[in-house]
């Protein structure tokens, strides 16, 4: 009977260890799952097709300013590594947010190795759409990988009947006074870069808040220019916006979205390590105030379908409102040098992640 006993109160004890294991992994698992998305991410974009093999990035979305139900995204694909960069274009439903379709005769736009400061690669920093002209304006950065001396130009093209069928290359004309921001120009020396202008109208004023790396520090803050048409910019001497110090060792693409009467920024951070993520900053006034939000408050490593393979890293952060919710649009690699890996764009419902940014103090 005692042996009975003891047998039997191991084959219970090993059924409640069973049960408790069964019941933490659940529970982890539960905990994995971000708060702030109810729904998890999904691949809008995948590289791949020549002019973006290596990746996509950068979504710029606007509703097609002649069919409110349609939605424009202007986007950048790079070949493995970042060279030859351009820019292509794609639309969507602003009922299927998530579901997007790439334009056939992608791209739009390619470096023109006749033009200094983009011989090498474009990618996209910002696009508006001027009514006053009915012309998309699209901001972007040139690189010359020969000179290392990035500068940022503009490009405008006709919004067309349908806002769509009329945005390509034949249609695309430079700005005669390219670059608008160069590393030694525009009243303040950036060294050897300036990239990745955020660009914002407010009634009759334009700021672009943009990076700039220097022969010592590679992307560590962000500065500011201003215009007053958009075309001719100075730049502002005053201290960084924001640095990247000491969360990130750099931070790059940002996106400026008025929420309310609060300025909100994404942009994404480098850990010097690890991995890339997104992150917030937010302020009450445009030019001055940026206050950044908690480290980790977009995790990727907490979404539900997280995996090394597909999310380890997150950047080219931007979120919008179509319909009445948000949606936080991104790219994402796999794990390892994030130089070395593929970049697909995704996007997931966000409508979470705006309570908590609205809840920002």
């Amino acid at each position: 009977m005692n042996i009975r006993n003891r047998l039997l109160k191991a084959l219970i004890g090993g059924l409640c260890l069973l049960f408790s294991l069964a019941g933490s992994t659940s529970s982890s698992s539960a905990q994995k799952k971000s708060a702030l998305f109810t729904t998890t991410p999904e691949r809008i974009i995948n590289y791949g097709g020549g002019w973006k093999d290596g990746q996509v990035n950068e979504p710029c979305i606007l509703v097609n300013p002649k069919d409110p139900t349609k939605l424009i995204m202007f986007f950048s694909g790079m070949q493995l590594g970042g060279s030859r960069g351009a820019i292509g274009k794609a639309w969507a439903s602003v009922d299927q947010p998530l579901i997007w379709h790439e334009d056939p005769a992608n791209p739009i736009m390619t470096a023109d190795p006749a033009i200094p400061f983009e011989t090498s690669a474009i990618r996209i920093d910002t696009v508006i759409y001027q009514r006053e002209r009915d012309e998309y304006w699209i901001y972007y950065t040139g690189s010359n990988f020969k000179t290392q001396a990035d500068a940022i130009g503009l490009a405008t093209i006709p919004a067309g009947i349908d806002g769509y069928t009329d945005v390509t290359p034949a249609n695309l004309k430079r700005n005669p006074g390219n670059p608008i921001l160069s590393p030694g120009g525009e009243g303040r020396t950036d060294e050897t870069y300036v990239s990745q202008g955020a660009v914002f109208r407010e009634r009759d004023r334009w700021y672009s808040i943009y990076s700039y790396r220097t022969s010592a520090k590679v992307l560590p803050g962000l500065r500011l220019a201003t215009s007053t048409d958009g075309r001719q910019w100075k730049k502002d001497p005053a201290p960084d916006l924001l640095v990247a110090a000491p969360e990130s060792l750099y931070i790059e693409w940002h996106q400026i979205y008025k929420i309310g009467k609060r300025y909100v920024m994404l942009y994404e951070g480098y850990n010097g390590g690890t991995r890339w993520g997104a992150d917030i900053a937010f302020s009450d006034r445009l030019t001055s105030g940026w206050k950044k939000a908690p480290i980790g408050m977009i995790d990727q490593t907490r979404w539900e379908n997280y995996a090394d393979q597909t999310l380890f890293h997150v950047a080219t952060p931007a979120i919008y409102r179509i319909r009445g919710h948000w949606y936080l649009y991104f790219q994402a690699a796999r794990a390892g040098f994030y130089i070395r890996q593929n970049w697909a764009l995704w996007g997931v419902a966000a409508d979470d992640l705006l309570r908590e940014i609205i809840a920002l103090r």
